[in-house]
C-alpha cells in the first residue's frame, strides 16, 4: 500500500503541474479567430491581384505592393481526396498578394490533374510543379517542401498539408499575426475534425498534448523565472514545437534555418525545424486554428496506426530513455488508477486501506477527464473526447510496445508507399 500512496502521490503532482499549465495556455495559446482587429484587414483588392497576375507572368515580382507577398506551397502526393476542399479555401482568401505552388510528389492518382484544373481558373497565380526524383537521405516530403521554397517568390512562405483547409480570412489573420508579433516563424494547430470513434480517442490525445504539457508561450518569450538571459535564451528552444500541417517563416528565417535541408531525414521536422528556428535567433509563436483552420487527419485505424507509428518513437529523437519514462509516468498517472479502484471496488485491499485507495484512484481519474473536458470546449472538439481519452491513451501504451519492438527488429512502416 505505501507504494502505491507513493505513486499516487507523484500522479497527483504531475496533475497538479498540467493544470497549471493548462491555465497558462488558457490565456496565451492564441487561436487566429482571436487576432482578426490585431491590424486593419487585409481586404480583397482586386487591381492589387490584376497586379500582381501581371508582373507574376512578366517575371516582376513587386515587393512593396501594399502587403508582402505570400507563397502558399503545398506539397501533395495521391491527394486527390483532399486537395479540392483546400485549393477552393483558398481560392476564397481576401488577402490579395498570393501565389500558390503545388508540388504533384509521383501521385497515383488525380491530384495532377486537379492541380492543374485549380491551377486554370483561379484567379491568383498559381503552378504546378511536378516533384523532382528524391536523393538519397532525404525524406518524401521534406524534399517535396525543399523543392517548393525553391520555386516561391514571397516574402512569406506558408506549407500548408493538402489534408487542411482554411477560413477566407484565415491568411489575412497569419499576416496580422506575424505583423503584430513581429514573428519570424509561426505555426498554426488546425482545428481536428474527428467522425470515428477512433480519430476521439487517439486523434486529440496527440493535440490535447500541446494544451496540457506545453506552456506554448515559452516558445515565443522565455520564461521570465529564470533567472539569467543567457539561460533563458539557452532553454527557450526546449518549448518550440510546430505543426507540420501548417508552418509559415519569413524568407530570411527559412534561409537563416537551414529550411528543410536542415531537417531532411527527419520524421518529425516540424519540431526539429521550429527548435532550429529558435536557435538561429528567429522569433516564433504558437496558434490554434479553431474556426479558421481545419484539418482531418485520418480516416481509418490503419492510417491512424501507421501514421503515429512513425512520428511515435521520432517524436522523442529516437532516445529510448526519455521514451520509456513517458511511457512509466503515463502508467502510472493514468493507466494505474482505473486498476486500482477496481481493484479496491472487488475487495482486494484490506479493510483499512479500501475507501482511501478508492477516494484517491477515483480522484486520479476524475482529475485528467475535468482536464479533457476543459480542453475539448477550449478547442471547440466534441466532449465525447474526454470521455474516450483514457482509451486513447491506453491505445498509445500499446503502441509503444510496437513501436520499441520496431526498433529492436529495425521494422518499419510505410507511408504513401515509401518506407518511413
Amino acid at each position: 500500500m505505501a507504494v502505491i500512496v507513493l505513486l499516487f502521490g507523484f500522479g497527483f503532482a504531475f496533475l497538479f503541474a498540467t493544470t497549471l499549465i493548462i491555465l497558462h495556455n488558457r490565456k496565451h495559446f492564441k487561436g487566429l479567430a482571436s487576432l482578426a482587429r490585431l491590424m486593419p484587414d487585409t481586404t480583397d483588392d482586386t487591381e492589387g491581384i490584376n497586379k500582381l497576375v501581371s508582373n507574376v507572368k512578366n517575371g516582376n515580382i513587386d515587393s512593396d505592393y501594399r502587403f508582402p507577398l505570400v507563397s502558399i506551397l503545398i506539397p501533395a502526393r495521391n491527394e486527390e481526396q483532399k486537395l479540392s476542399r483546400l485549393l477552393a479555401s483558398i481560392e476564397k482568401q481576401n488577402y490579395s498578394r498570393l501565389e500558390i505552388h503545388v508540388l504533384d510528389d509521383h501521385s497515383e492518382d488525380r491530384t495532377q490533374e486537379i492541380a492543374n484544373d485549380f491551377a486554370s481558373a483561379s484567379r491568383f497565380p498559381v503552378v504546378v510543379h511536378a516533384g523532382l526524383e528524391k536523393p538519397d537521405g532525404w525524406l518524401g516530403k521534406n524534399w517535396a517542401c525543399h523543392q517548393l521554397a525553391g520555386h516561391a517568390a514571397g516574402d512569406v512562405l506558408i506549407f500548408l498539408d493538402a489534408d487542411t483547409w482554411i477560413a477566407s480570412t484565415g491568411i489575412s489573420e497569419i499576416m496580422n499575426a506575424m505583423r503584430y508579433y513581429e514573428l519570424d516563424f509561426a505555426t498554426v494547430w488546425p482545428h481536428q475534425v474527428m467522425h470515428t470513434s477512433m480519430e476521439k480517442a487517439v486523434v486529440s490525445n496527440v493535440y490535447a498534448t500541446i494544451a496540457t504539457y506545453l506552456p506554448t508561450l515559452y516558445s515565443y518569450r522565455a520564461p521570465r523565472w529564470i533567472p539569467t538571459e543567457r539561460l533563458r535564451n539557452s532553454i527557450k528552444p526546449m518549448f518550440a514545437t510546430a505543426c507540420g500541417q501548417c508552418m509559415i517563416f519569413t524568407r530570411d528565417a527559412y534561409k537563416s534555418s537551414g529550411g528543410h535541408a536542415f531537417v531532411r531525414d527527419q520524421v518529425v521536422e516540424d519540431v526539429m525545424i521550429a527548435r532550429q528556428v529558435v536557435r538561429s535567433g528567429n522569433t516564433m509563436r504558437m496558434f490554434h486554428g479553431t474556426d479558421r483552420l481545419w484539418c482531418r487527419m485520418y480516416q481509418s485505424h490503419h492510417e491512424i496506426f501507421n501514421g503515429f507509428r512513425k512520428n511515435f518513437f521520432a517524436g522523442f529523437g529516437y532516445r529510448l530513455m526519455p521514451f520509456l519514462l513517458a511511457w512509466l509516468i503515463h502508467l502510472i498517472v493514468y493507466i494505474m488508477p482505473p486498476f486500482v479502484l477496481l481493484s479496491a471496488a472487488g475487495g482486494l485491499f484490506p479493510d483499512p486501506f479500501q475507501s482511501a485507495a478508492i477516494s484517491l484512484s477515483a480522484a486520479l481519474i476524475a482529475i485528467p477527464f475535468l482536464q479533457r473536458v476543459w480542453v475539448s470546449r477550449f478547442l471547440k472538439w466534441p466532449v465525447s473526447t474526454a470521455l474516450l481519452y483514457l482509451p486513447g491513451i491506453f491505445w498509445f501504451q500499446m503502441l509503444a510496445i510496437v513501436v520499441i519492438r520496431d526498433r529492436m527488429l529495425k521494422t518499419g512502416t510505410t507511408w504513401k508507399g515509401r518506407q518511413v
